[in-house]
């Protein structure tokens, strides 16, 4: 089944009450729900075949999100008492918040889950007086003032201009000087004299009803990093700052304030500027921000090496490439751009004006100065361009609309900026007999590993050159992001396996027949059953369309235990005539995926890679020399393929980089990398790791094995399995493998590794997957081989070890159920735990699943505040078992 469908039908469950109820509760199924397809009612059917586990499931995200929705009552204090002080359960308001606002994850951003809070509490009726009305009013402000500036900080925060002001004075006032309200401040009326509140909310009483007594208030950030201040202002003060939002003169203020004397504005003036509130439009506002205040005014070009040459002056004009297309398809709100020329994705995150300023880029060159000034945000803009420029979306141009030559060469200093970031992409053909030398030199980079194709006839033909180029590797003299030998013939000798082990390279088979072989391929048992990781090529015309053909493949693939099926689909080759479309096109690709989703690992060797789309390597040269026909069948592919890749990521908490995902689990504190005696390990040792993500086990499993043992890192997702190589090829390990696959049908032989591990991967036991993950280990594991499976147990706020909340109240049940195998004897069972780490100070960027460029990031900020300021404990169960 489709891993990807089981998932995103997982998480419609989660937020649907409706579903829930039809899943766990057998009497309310009259029907079958609306607007579900065949395959998700399959898949809602499994759900509630394991009805305790899933509603176990469903209680552990939903209650995570209420958990959300008290810890954002940090972030507005005066709620915080007011709730505290209504006499309601405060867990029962944060559930039914989440149940009202439709299970909404909002992830770290605390600030979007006060705002829904704030929307909720406003209607009910415990909070329908006048006082507390006004409240939530003032708290509803400060998150809304929070998130616009997260979107986009000031020029000057209110500290700074306060202590400009205070250095400078009020000399040097004349009339053409015009003030402006600083943007990290708002003011805001109430209908009560909340003062005592504000001061001081858990002294003030939340039940003592307040006359009608109308007051207002400035609400501010002094700083960047610092919690929001309140000012009590006069009408008079209030009325100016709202005016002052537009930059005015003393003449034009005193005009709008019904004739108030010059003086009298001027000392209004001095008492917002003393708070950094209000200050000339010359100190508080960038020259972009005064240019979309005041209309498109001229700037001068910014000269070379002041630090901002980068920024494109007004006179400019830029194109969007193009080749470049705006896809259909949207993904939770974000919408995909596809470069046919470079073949690469980009991705326009929801908001007000991106796509708008996307479309705003086709068609003809725009001067730049007419396209800020339709724009707010004069930083996000700069931002966007750069982004673009960046990844060759984006072109300088004339004012006219740049010719055939032009556009060239437009895309060649483009494709030159690229290369210097991306991956190289090296073919080499082992048959011209280069010397050890060139090869060498070849493959040998100052930049990124290269990823290195290697054409052979024979496998066994260049044994010596395995060996040597695996020497080399393992010594540093040459590193390979990822190695492929391409070959019409394979070999089952031990020694060539144990040289393209230690080389890294996988090897691709070609002229496999379509569906399956007459005979057996000679060589191959032995390349499996010595880890290789082996390929079927094959060239399977429009009969992949066919069910039954594919689950012919598919049958025969999996009883050699080959890695992956690689197909070769030349668009001139399926439809002769030319005398098909867009439709045909797409029906190939998704039987393709269709292969991938029961097998693990499937592709198109003559399209683009991931790794191509996802912008990490360099296209093939030779990509743009097409029929008009096969270019369409090209760029059909990248229109369908990007969607896939983009529904990869996840805007959740977790990881994309090792040093991120290493503070999850300290790896001093983990359990089996730092007692690999557990598992019997031993230099030379083979180990699978499943379910291997970005390679954290398998990084810190290596010390174990040795040089001469190897780790397979086994992962559904071939992007995480790129990437996990990267960073293992960066940080120098020789012994890692990372291989696409499914956890269901892991890609080795009966009993060809020594130990098989599972850490810490909640999907496959929501999914139901984890009795056949531990099958699998079973099956892959030698005779007196260990298994082990980590899931985190519990988690423990130390402030209150007497109610611990438990995330998964019977996951010790469930994981010990799954080792009822009749091969396995569990040996050993390990409780063990850390500290929760801390999110303060770090970059929300890293702890993202994102993949494809964006055009802007609207994560890249710092973690301010913690989930759950109380001290927590992570409480992990360790279970091992042993093959007899």
């Amino acid at each position: 089944m489709d891993a990807q469908l089981v998932w995103n039908t997982w998480r419609r469950v989660l937020t649907s009450d409706e579903l829930v109820e039809w899943v766990l509760s057998p009497d309310s199924r009259a029907g079958d729900p609306d607007g579900l397809t065949p395959d998700e009612l399959a898949v809602l059917r499994d759900f509630a075949d394991t009805p305790a586990a899933t509603a176990q499931n469903i209680g552990m995200y939903r209650r995570g999100l209420a958990r959300n929705v008290l810890g954002a009552l940090d972030l507005v204090p005066l709620t915080r008492r007011l709730l505290q002080a209504s006499g309601l359960d405060l867990d029962a308001v944060a559930t039914e918040c989440a149940r009202v606002t439709g299970y909404v994850d909002n992830g770290p951003h605390f600030w979007r889950t006060a705002a829904d809070l704030l929307a909720y509490l406003v209607r009910l009726p415990d909070f329908g007086s006048r006082a507390r009305q006004d409240v939530l009013a003032i708290d509803a402000a400060t998150v809304a003032l929070a998130r616009r500036l997260g979107g986009s900080a000031p020029p000057v925060w209110p500290d700074s201009a306060a202590a400009a002001f205070s250095a400078g004075g009020s000399d040097g006032r004349h009339e053409s000087v015009r003030y402006v309200a600083n943007p990290a401040a708002v003011a805001v009326s109430t209908s009560c004299d909340l003062s005592g509140w504000i001061v001081n909310p858990f002294n003030f009483d939340a039940v003592e009803e307040l006359e009608h007594s109308p007051r207002h208030w400035l609400i501010y950030f002094p700083a960047a990093e610092a919690a929001h201040e309140y000012a009590q202002l006069s009408e008079r003060a209030a009325r100016a700052f709202d005016l002052l939002r537009t930059p005015r003169t003393v003449a034009e203020l005193s005009q709008a304030l019904d004739g108030l004397p010059a003086a009298d504005v001027l000392a209004v003036i001095d008492s917002l500027s003393g708070l950094g509130v209000v200050g000339r439009e010359a100190d508080l506002l960038s020259r972009s921000d005064q240019a979309a205040l005041t209309g498109p005014r001229e700037q001068p070009r910014v000269p070379a090496g002041s630090g901002l040459a980068d920024r494109l002056p007004n006179d400019a004009f830029v194109l969007l490439d193009p080749a470049v297309q705006v896809l259909d398809t949207e993904i939770d709100g974000h919408r995909l751009l596809s470069h046919g020329y470079f073949e690469a994705g980009m991705v326009v995150p929801p908001g007000d004006g991106l796509l708008e300023f996307v479309t705003a880029l086709s068609q003809q060159p725009v001067n730049l100065g007419a396209l800020r000034a339709r724009f707010d945000d004069q930083e996000i803009i700069d931002t966007m361009l750069a982004s673009l420029r960046q990844h060759g979306f984006l072109h300088v141009t004339p004012q006219t609309m740049p010719s055939a030559d032009d556009l060239a060469r437009l895309r060649g200093v483009a494709g030159q900026a690229r290369g210097q970031t991306l991956r190289r992409s090296v073919v080499l053909d082992l048959d011209d007999r280069l010397s050890m030398q060139e090869l060498r030199d070849q493959v040998s980079t100052e930049g990124s590993a290269p990823e290195v194709l290697l054409l052979c006839a024979r496998l066994a033909d260049h044994g010596r050159t395995f060996a040597e180029l695996a020497r080399l590797r393992q010594a540093g003299t040459v590193r390979m992001h990822h190695t492929v030998v391409r070959t019409g013939e394979l070999s089952g000798d031990r020694e060539l396996s144990d040289s393209l082990n230690r080389l890294g390279a996988s090897v691709v088979l070609e002229g496999v027949p379509w569906p399956t072989p007459d005979h057996p391929i000679p060589g191959l048992d032995e390349l499996t059953r010595g880890c290789v990781a082996v390929h079927a090529l094959m060239t399977p015309g429009l009969s992949i369309l066919d069910d039954s053909v594919r689950s012919r493949a598919l049958a025969w693939a999996g009883s050699v235990f080959v890695s992956g099926l690689c197909f070769r689909l030349e668009a001139e080759a399926l439809w002769p005539a030319g005398d098909a479309g867009e439709d045909d096109f797409i029906a190939v690709f998704d039987a393709v995926q269709a292969v991938e989703n029961e097998f693990g690992d499937a592709s198109i060797v003559n399209l683009p890679s991931d790794e191509v789309l996802l912008g990490n390597t360099m296209p093939s040269s030779d990509s743009h020399q097409l029929s008009a026909f096969a270019d369409s069948f090209r760029t059909s592919y990248l229109r369908w393929r990007i969607p896939l890749l983009k529904s990869t990521e996840n805007d959740n908490s977790w990881s994309q980089v090792p040093e991120v995902e290493d503070k999850l689990v300290r790896s001093s504190e983990d359990l089996l990398p730092t007692h690999p005696e557990l598992l019997l390990l031993r230099p030379g040792s083979v180990v699978v790791d499943v379910c291997g993500g970005l390679g954290r086990v398998a990084r810190r499993l290596s010390p174990a094995v040795g040089d001469d043992g190897l780790v397979i890192s086994v992962e559904m997702f071939r992007c995480l399995s790129d990437r996990a190589r990267r960073f293992a090829c960066e940080r120098g390990f020789t012994n890692l493998h990372f291989r696409p696959g499914l956890a269901q049908r892991i890609p080795l032989p009966d009993a060809t590794a020594d130990a098989a591990v599972n850490e810490w991967t909640g999907a496959i036991w929501e999914l139901g997957l984890g009795p056949t993950l531990i099958r699998e280990m079973a099956r892959v594991v030698r005779p007196g081989g260990r298994i082990a499976v980590t899931h985190r147990l519990v988690q423990l706020r130390l402030a209150s070890l007497g109610q611990p909340w438990v995330q998964y109240d019977e996951i010790y049940a469930w994981i010990r159920e799954s080792f009822a195998h009749p091969d396995l004897t569990i040996i050993a069972e390990r409780v063990w735990g850390q500290i929760v780490p801390s999110l303060v100070g770090e970059n929300a960027t890293r702890w993202r699943k994102q993949y494809m460029p964006r055009l802007i990031n609207p994560f890249d900020i710092t973690y301010k505040y913690d989930e759950n300021p109380d001290t927590c404990a992570d409480v992990y169960l360790t279970v091992i078992a042993q093959r007899q």
